[in-house]
């Protein structure tokens, strides 16, 4: 007999408890340790300076989704729940693609802790003590929570859907893989970490001294590289977001300002430029001229005014006349007004670059090379608007007894906007008859019997500032100021006509970037001027190594077809080619070297070599630097207290300024010279003229003080304080041995350039990340899921 048995399903059996150990372990690396780490965090750059809470607060939001899912799984796993709901699956593959970023990221660290942890004696004791190990372990620890948890929820739901029916009638999969919340993590993480990270990658590649390094850095900058993170770089590192991924994989300083520009001028061949949230407003030059005395006053006032909420550091590079000395720079904001001093150049602004955002000055005043400054402004950031004053004394350029002119001052950089039809509004006023520059017109003074004024427009990058001439007496020769360091002393300025000083061979150093590609014709034209009387040969500063060469008097068209034949492109360190120069005038018993050159933002290479030879021979070489097109020129202020160097003004083109140039070397060509010193003789009553004389002799004397490298002594230090001090102007005298404040005010200005927000596109890819999220999750409890296929 055959016994029939119905096919009984099994009973489902309770679930079995997960261990007390296993919970805890799971709660206290999956929940508790990331909680701990996230707080640690928080009050470490809270207590440090909190400069970065705000940019961190994106990846802080990431990082707390990891607990929070955890502790959402633990709830699940405990309740005994039939099944993980979708969008508790979304949000757990999220944290775990988050903890896996994290530990990947943390692997060097994680490997250290892990290592050398455990031989030290009493680790142990060491981590419970510190908590640094565990800390440093969150990211693996929370990881593996994770994948642990999942797994026992994992076995539970399978078991349970094995021995019942139950959960089959509804239609839910056990576990939902995890993968599209992982890789949504990954994708959130990865666009906000990785264009400031491989921005800086390259940017510490191409700043490399290892040639096949540095061109590869500047190959990943051209395809992967983010511009904007490269401009903000220029301006300092902190004016980048803060990103992990460069902070734990790059060891060491980042990169510097100055390399940052560097990078940036071989990458785009033109200087770095970034349009701040300020625009010029309003703009005025007003100003006397003595032509008598030879000397001119000019007072620079412009008006900023913001765009956005939050200013950000404002920068210009102003190129002064030639000769110039800047006697009173102020900036007024809503906290007041703010009185700065001319002191020191680059390694001023490193130092202040360097320094904490709070303690930073609203205005900084520099030298940036001969007759060039450097403001910049971080002013108030509660303030819509802001004034700055620039007061300057200048001689007159004599290029004959009976005229003498002065050139305007002029931005060379900048990072503000300027509207392509704005204009400068000029007023200039002369005991004597003026002639001013196309646009101005000639009337009458309110004060002194002549004046010029108009509205002139921003000079463009190849063309020099405008010019006013003032007619003179030639025999207004002797003119004198008070020196109130010295009882009855006086400042003597003599005029005379002496004979030129004709170099015996002439350097003619051109900038081969792509900045002077517009130029070509005129410099090929100017061949054909080139002196009889001298030897002059041809250096090109490009991507070859520099070559002389010589220029035939009786075959000026094979220099004319030499200089067209210049290949203009990129941007190119001209140090190499100055030092080449140098040497080979040197070889004569006078030479010269006529620098002609766009921007120089690029560190210098050769600077050091160059600078050694005019310490050891300052005389056996002049050079005569002629700007072609403006900019910022880093070698310029390397060289800043090189005595035989000298800027040629802009008065024309860049063919009539050279050709005046040399044309000044010709056989009996004669020059007129300024002559100033310290007398105690008593003067002429009718030729005493302004105090400006005695300022332009204080800054000639400083100037010289700082070439001859004579601070040897406290004594030379306290009269070079002194020189600097009669150069300004001052309601009071400081006593004696004060030392001078490069900047007062009421307050110090916030920090105005440095970016403590979250970068745009990371607080939008963050939105939107959330924003699906969310929908994700609303769509699927409101939507049930087909059933999974037995």
């Amino acid at each position: 007999m055959t016994d029939h048995h119905e096919s009984v399903s099994p009973t489902p059996t309770p679930h079995q408890a997960v261990r007390f150990s296993v919970r805890a372990a799971i709660w206290f690396a999956g929940v508790i340790l990331p909680v701990i780490a996230v707080t640690v965090l928080l009050i470490g750059v809270f207590w440090a300076q909190m400069i970065h809470l705000l940019t961190l607060s994106a990846h802080l939001v990431l990082i707390a989704s990891v607990p929070l899912a955890n502790a959402q799984l633990m709830i699940t796993l405990k309740s005994g729940q039939p099944a993980l709901s979708r969008p508790l699956a979304l949000l757990h593959g999220f944290a775990i693609g988050i903890s896996a970023f994290f530990t990947v990221l943390f692997l060097p660290v994680t490997l250290g802790a892990v290592l050398f942890l455990p031989v030290t004696l009493g680790g142990v004791a060491m981590i419970i003590y510190f908590g640094i190990g565990l800390l440093l372990l969150a990211p693996l620890l929370s990881l593996v929570a994770a994948l642990a948890a999942r797994r026992l929820l994992g076995r539970r739901l399978l078991g349970r859907r094995l021995l019942g029916r139950r959960l089959l009638e509804t239609g839910r999969a056990p576990l939902p893989s995890a993968w599209p919340g992982a890789l949504l993590a990954l994708a959130i993480v990865g666009a906000m970490e990785l264009p400031t990270a491989v921005t800086r990658l390259g940017m510490r590649m191409a700043s490399d001294k290892a040639h096949a390094t540095s061109a590869n850095g500047i190959r990943l900058l051209r395809y992967l590289g983010n511009e904007d993170i490269m401009l903000r770089l220029c301006y300092g590192d902190g004016n980048v977001g803060l990103d992990l991924t460069s902070s734990m994989l790059m060891k060491g300083p980042g990169t510097s300002a100055e390399e940052a520009r560097a990078v940036y001028y071989r990458l785009t061949g033109t200087p770095f430029s970034d349009v701040a949230n300020l625009h010029l407003a309003s703009s005025r030059i007003d100003g006397t001229l003595d032509a008598r005395a030879a000397h001119g006053s000019l007072e620079w006032t412009m008006v900023f005014r913001k765009e956005k909420y939050h200013w950000k550091e404002a920068r210009a590079q102003v190129t002064l006349p030639a000769g110039a000395v800047v006697t009173r720079v102020t900036l007024r904001d809503d906290s007041g007004e703010h009185e700065a001093t001319v002191a020191g150049g680059a390694q001023a602004r490193a130092e202040h670059e360097n320094a904490d955002w709070s303690t930073r000055p609203p205005i900084l005043v520099t030298t940036a090379g001969k007759d060039r400054i450097m403001l910049e402004l971080r002013p108030d950031q509660k303030g819509s608007a802001l004034t700055v004053r620039i007061a300057m004394t200048a001689p007159l350029v004599l290029n004959e007894p009976g005229l003498g002119y002065l050139q305007l001052p002029a931005f060379s950089e900048r990072n503000f906007e300027i509207p392509p039809a704005w204009r400068h509004a000029v007023s200039v006023e002369s005991a004597s008859a003026l002639q001013g520059a196309p646009g101005m017109r000639e009337e009458t003074g309110t004060t002194l019997p002549f004046a010029v004024r108009g509205d002139l427009a921003e000079p463009l990058p190849g063309v020099g500032a405008a010019i006013i001439s003032a007619l003179r007496a030639p025999a207004d020769t002797q003119a004198w100021s008070s020196d109130p360091t010295v009882q009855n002393g006086a400042i003597v300025q003599t005029i005379s006509q002496k004979a030129a000083r004709i170099p015996r061979r002439v350097a003619l150093v051109i900038d081969g970037s792509m900045a002077l590609a517009a130029q070509r014709e005129q410099l090929a034209r100017a061949a054909t001027s080139f002196p009889g009387n001298v030897e002059l040969g041809v250096i090109v500063a490009g991507n070859e190594a520099p070559q002389v060469f010589l220029h035939d008097h009786s075959e000026s068209l094979a220099s004319v077809r030499h200089l067209q034949d210049i290949t203009y492109e990129e941007g190119h360190d001209n140090s190499a080619a100055l030092l080449m120069a140098w040497e080979w005038a040197a070889a004569s018993s006078d030479g010269a070297v006529v620098w002609i050159h766009g921007p120089q933002p690029i560190m210098p290479r050769s600077a050091n070599a160059l600078l050694q030879h005019y310490r050891q021979r300052p005389d056996q070489v002049r050079i005569f630097a002629l700007e072609a097109v403006t900019g910022p020129n880093v070698l310029w202020e390397r060289m800043e207290d090189v005595a035989a160097l000298s800027r040629v003004p802009r008065i024309g083109s860049l063919h009539d300024d050279l050709v005046r140039l040399l044309s000044g070397w010709k056989p009996g060509a004669q020059q007129i010279v300024a002559e100033r010193r310290a007398s105690t003789d008593r003067q002429p009553a009718q030729e005493q003229t302004s105090p400006h004389l005695t300022r332009l002799w204080a800054g000639e004397r400083a100037a010289l003080l700082r070439a001859m490298n004579a601070l040897a002594t406290p004594q030379e230090e306290e009269q070079l304080r002194g020189l600097e001090q009669l150069q300004m102007e001052k309601t009071d005298t400081p006593a004696p041995g004060a030392q001078p404040q490069a900047v007062t005010g009421q307050k110090a200005a916030q920090a105005a350039g440095m970016s403590i927000v979250p970068e745009p596109e990371t607080v939008l890819i963050t939105v939107v990340a959330l924003a699906v999220l969310g929908w994700r999750m609303r769509f699927h409890l409101r939507t049930p899921y087909p059933a999974s296929p037995e």
